[in-house]
């Protein structure tokens, strides 16, 4: 068609993903194509980057294997880094939420996406993603969750004893996977096995639904890639590495460790963040406690 005007083929090559085995968020293992597309007279266009993130987030919490989002060319011309758009993703956070933000970016595998556009006109981009756990896992995720916060009575307990409850709970039901594939919070809380990826996720989960802040970390432990938590109590953001106060015994026993609970990062011995959690930024919106929390009992 005459009036339309097609824009330059351009492929832009994405950071190529490893496989799952360490707790780092993916990327696409595909590429990026920004081409001419068809027309989008008939879907309702978004206006601004704002309602394209929102989009993108609904339809990643719905876990839907391929997004389509339509949105004006003059919202195209600002998503010029699509990992940039991802992380605006992954960093939109709802406190009611306990499946967003961090739980979110570790619940992918990977993703790849594609824009195409007509200049001056409409813009579509496709994302197709897969993920850890399918919608109806997720679901019965969510009623476990209920069930545990539920039977361990924590309407009337303080911030600590919220934390200490649950890293119990996590900890007395959840074995160390050895085969390395268990990374979900599913795999932990129904499994009952995961690596520390998952031993983290579901920490934030049930930290995050019980009324916690929390974060998940990753970064290295002993240089092995690896995952924890930092969580706030009582004002103060403390460390908390539930898999490391999980030991894997030499008679196979259970037993419960706090040699990693609510420290600080002089008394977290052996592990180093990523680079994006040790940002002036990060940290100064997660300042972490000078000294570890102590116990009472």
């Amino acid at each position: 068609m005459k009036h339309k005007i097609l824009a330059v083929l351009l492929i832009l090559v994405l950071l190529l993903s490893h496989p799952y085995s360490g707790p780092l968020p993916p990327i696409s293992q595909n590429t990026v194509a920004l081409a001419a597309s068809t027309d989008s007279d008939q879907t309702e266009l978004l206006s601004s980057r704002k309602q394209v993130v929102k989009a993108i987030r609904s339809g990643l919490l719905k876990r839907k294997a391929e997004i389509e989002v339509h949105f004006t060319d003059d919202v195209r011309k600002k998503l010029d880094d699509i990992h940039g758009l991802m992380d605006e993703v992954m960093a939109y956070d709802i406190a009611s939420n306990a499946k967003d933000a961090d739980y979110l970016a570790y619940s992918l595998t990977q993703w790849a996406a594609q824009m195409e556009w007509i200049a001056g006109r409409s813009a579509t981009l496709t994302l197709t993603v897969s993920y850890k756990c399918t919608a109806k896992e997720e679901k019965a995720l969510d009623k476990k969750v209920d069930d545990v916060l539920k039977s361990l009575k924590l309407e009337e307990a303080s911030e600590e004893e919220k934390v200490r409850a649950i890293h119990d709970y996590i900890i007395k039901r959840v074995s160390y996977d050895t085969s390395y594939e268990k990374t979900s919070a599913y795999d932990a809380l129904i499994g009952k096995s995961a690596v520390c990826e998952g031993y983290a996720m579901a920490a934030y989960l049930m930290f995050t639904r019980a009324g916690l802040d929390c974060r998940i970390i990753s970064g290295t432990a002993d240089g092995e890639a690896y995952a924890w938590n930092i969580v706030k109590v009582e004002g103060a953001w403390y460390n908390i590495d539930l898999t490391w106060d999980d030991p894997i015994t030499a008679d196979g026993k259970g037993i419960i460790s706090y040699d990693y609970y609510l420290k600080s990062t002089a008394d977290f011995k052996n592990h180093k963040r990523d680079s994006k959690y040790s940002t002036k930024e990060f940290v100064k919106a997660h300042p972490i406690s000078k000294s570890s929390y102590v116990r009472s009992n």
